[in-house]
């Protein structure tokens, strides 16, 4: 009988590692992606009609799918820019809600530093 116990608790113990393994990995791979994206965004703004931010642009759908705060914020941004008008607030919501919803502090800049990056490529304004 004992060891018909400690083979049971084995072996649920065995399985429940497993599951909690599988979940933290989802997880840390969730993330690292939302981060990849991110970077890649933010990497990519000094030229904000050029392939590399586009890319990462459209990414974001997919990525942050799980994001209210950051879907909506890409919605209207697409409305904005689809419709040809200012988008820089709406860009700016868009990058906050990123960095919120992954946990990038950027309370020490403000809103211009998501607008004006290093090196601005000619003929890039959005």
């Amino acid at each position: 009988m004992d060891a018909l116990i400690t083979i049971a608790s084995s072996l649920v113990s065995g399985i429940l590692g497993v599951v909690i393994s599988t979940i933290y990995y989802r997880r840390y791979e969730k993330r690292k992606t939302k981060i990849d994206t991110l970077t890649r965004f933010v990497g990519n703004r000094y030229d904000l009609k050029g392939a590399e931010f586009s890319r990462a642009l459209n990414e974001v759908f997919v990525v942050f799918q799980d994001s209210r705060d950051v879907m909506s914020a890409l919605s209207r941004f697409h409305e904005k820019t689809v419709a040809s008008q200012n988008s820089e607030d709406d860009l700016v919501r868009l990058f906050k809600a990123m960095c919120n919803d992954v946990g990038v502090k950027y309370d020490q800049f403000n809103d211009s530093f998501f607008l004006r990056p290093f090196n601005v490529k000619q003929g890039s304004a959005g």
